[in-house]
């Protein structure tokens, strides 16, 4: 195990969530407040995953073949310009670029960051080790929704946008001068986001794992958009309870070392099995919410699935791809080929609000991730 490198990238990734995570929480009432509506929102937001299916591969291959530093340096930059454009606001051409740029610049740093630690690691402990970083990690959009909303709440909607932006400038300097990397690998560059999600599928394990990251990212809409919303307009609420909610579901992902310790001990497919079972109840029962406190239980519940499946996934998908040498474009392939359902969802989930209201979306949300694991659970229980 690589120690300083494991804390070194950890501390980057906790870094940047946090940045990030900061007007995470805001984003779809400040993209409201800038006269558009639900379906508008649903489709600009859908920008997002067509662009991590298109880029993610690449930057994966990127990493395997250039330095991992180097596509996280040229990720946190992207992710500054993202931020400058959303402060630009409308008209709407900027908001599109705007998550465009942002799905780039999240799923460059943060996958590469975390191919980066698993680098590091090795053994039968890679699980522990695994959900040790990843609590760590989370400690950025644990904090980051609960600042950033009380930011928008004293200041103005803005205020979470250029904090973020100045704390990735310092994150910039930091990475630039650390010390070069010495790159070991020999992959060639692959341009192909086909190819690199075709050898992907080629496994049936991670096929299993294609099909419930399809389901579980199919929820992204509803966290990411109504969720907020739900609590502003249903429940009356102010804007620094959005950071509260975002808390609630995510407190849990702190204690992914111990669900990574589960994972090397009974089988990280079988953990996965377990924690999108909880996720999926967790938002169904969302849709029953009749108020913050309720609401707040259920948030932690479906976090304890979204920790158990989290850690476990990443666990699963990083012995394969150690074992084909691959693991930055296993890594970025997944998440490509998971965001086709976060892309979906984004494109009919405001319609589905506009019709039977976002309590429906949260219930269907859930039937669909048990649809999900009915189908993928006889493709991870084979072998490698």
């Amino acid at each position: 195990m690589q120690f300083g490198e494991y804390i070194k990238f950890t501390g980057i990734s906790v870094w940047f969530l946090f940045s990030i995570y900061l007007f995470n929480p805001v984003l779809s009432p400040y993209v409201k407040s800038l006269g558009f509506n639900d379906i508008q929102i649903s489709i600009l937001f859908s920008l997002l995953p067509i662009s991590i299916i298109i880029f993610s591969p690449v930057m994966g291959s990127l990493s395997d073949s250039v330095g991992r530093k180097k596509i996280v340096l040229l990720g946190i930059f992207i992710e500054i310009m993202a931020i400058l454009l959303y402060l630009v606001g409308t008209p709407w051409p900027i908001i599109a670029a705007a998550k465009i740029l942002d799905a780039i610049g999240v799923v460059t740093v943060s996958l590469v960051t975390l191919a980066k630690i698993e680098d590091t690691l090795d053994g039968s402990k890679r699980g522990k080790y695994t959900g040790w970083s990843l609590s760590a990690r989370y400690l950025g959009t644990v904090l980051g929704p609960v600042v950033g909303a009380t930011l928008a709440n004293i200041f103005s909607m803005k205020a979470p946008f250029v904090t973020s932006v100045i704390l990735l400038v310092i994150l910039f300097l930091f990475v630039l001068q650390k010390e070069n990397e010495s790159i070991k690998r020999s992959t060639s560059i692959s341009l192909n986001p086909i190819k690199e999600i075709k050898e992907f599928i080629s496994v049936k394990k991670l096929q299993g794992m294609g099909i419930l990251g399809i389901v579980m990212h199919a929820t992204n809409p509803a966290i990411q958009i109504f969720l907020p919303l739900f609590i502003l307009e249903k429940l009356g609420l102010g804007i620094e309870y959005v950071g509260y909610a975002y808390f609630f579901l995510t407190f849990m992902h702190l204690f992914q070392f111990k669900f990574g310790e589960l994972s090397d001990r009974y089988g990280s497919w079988r953990i996965v099995i377990i924690g999108c079972i909880i996720s999926a109840i967790g938002i169904m029962l969302m849709g029953f919410s009749p108020n913050f406190i309720i609401l707040s239980l259920i948030l932690v519940l479906r976090g304890i699935g979204n920790s158990m499946w989290n850690v476990s996934a990443w666990n699963l998908m990083s012995d394969v791809g150690e074992k084909m040498k691959k693991e930055g474009t296993i890594t970025t392939s997944y998440i490509s080929l998971a965001k086709i359902g976060s892309f979906a969802s984004f494109l009919f989930s405001g319609l589905i609000v506009m019709m039977f209201g976002m309590r429906f979306l949260f219930i269907l949300n859930g039937l669909i991730i048990l649809m999900g694991i009915v189908i993928s659970y006889p493709l991870l229980r084979c072998e490698i």
